[in-house]
């Protein structure tokens, strides 16, 4: 079993419009296309609200799809049109598979903050480093927002 290959994908909305459920079907895509799957994609959200939401709508979704309720009405088009030579019963299956794994390998399950997946990184390689384990990141607030608020102004546009 190889591990997912596809690009790196962002997706930049406002409010409201479809983001979730966008990246809710890519996930449910990429693990129709392969149950084993959700152990080698993440998921980066800005809210721990977000992650939470992400994570219950895929594992809601899959629920939905692999027994058939109305709730999958929404998702089943476009896997229908993606995976076109597979039956209803074969992505109903799929995803069913897919929610056990992701149920009994939870913690591979990764829909995280960009905060907590760079603190992630930070730990790995203050440990490849050989730095204390109790190395902690702080940020200067008050230098970011400077920095915000004159990166903001340079961009105003004169109209």
């Amino acid at each position: 079993m190889n591990p997912v290959t596809t690009p790196l994908t962002v997706y930049k909305a406002s409010a409201g419009s479809g983001k979730t459920f966008t990246l809710a079907l890519e996930y449910i895509k990429l693990l129709i296309l392969e149950p084993q799957n959700y152990r080698y994609i993440l998921a980066v959200t800005f809210t721990n609200k977000a992650t939470e939401e992400m994570k219950r709508r895929i594992l809601s979704k899959l629920y939905d799809i692999a027994h058939a309720l109305p709730g999958a009405n929404d998702y089943m088009p476009a896997l229908r049109t993606t995976f076109d030579r597979m039956t209803d019963e074969d992505i109903r299956q799929r995803a069913g598979e897919s929610m056990q794994l992701i149920l009994h390998n939870y913690n591979y399950f990764r829909v995280e903050t960009i905060d907590s997946f760079f603190q992630s990184i930070l730990r790995n390689l203050a440990r490849e480093l050989g730095l204390k384990a109790n190395l902690q990141v702080g940020l200067n607030d008050t230098e970011v927002e400077s920095e915000a608020v004159d990166n903001i102004i340079e961009n105003i546009q004169q109209d």
